[in-house]
């Protein structure tokens, strides 16, 4: 059974892809958290965030796909989210061998 819900919305969505491109090195820093925090209400953070620390890799992109066709189903939707994704990367200026590969993959999944 999936840990992810059907209801989410568009922006528990993206809270969620945010948290796992911030933990793809295996840490969310302060920074990470912060961008992610100033696009979304607390509430949301607060919910997308007990249910990410639940969840192993498969679990997150389990969730990803589930969502695909509903918010990443133009080439622009695709193309914000993973803008969104590499902000994040960004943010602690470096972007490390996995956030790249990991970029790689999702542009290809999603």
């Amino acid at each position: 059974m999936s840990k992810i819900p059907d209801n989410w919305t568009y922006e528990a969505f993206h809270a969620f892809a945010m948290l796992y491109a911030a933990n793809a090195d295996g840490e969310i820093t302060e920074q990470e958290e912060s961008l992610i925090k100033e696009q979304i209400t607390p509430e949301v953070y607060a919910e997308i965030k007990t249910i990410f620390d639940t969840c192993d890799d498969a679990d997150c992109l389990d969730g990803m796909l589930q969502y695909r066709a509903k918010y990443v189903s133009t080439p622009e939707d695709k193309a914000r989210i993973l803008k969104d994704m590499s902000d994040v990367f960004e943010v602690n200026h470096r972007y490390v061998q996995i956030e790249r590969e990991l970029l790689h993959i999702l542009n290809r999944m999603l």
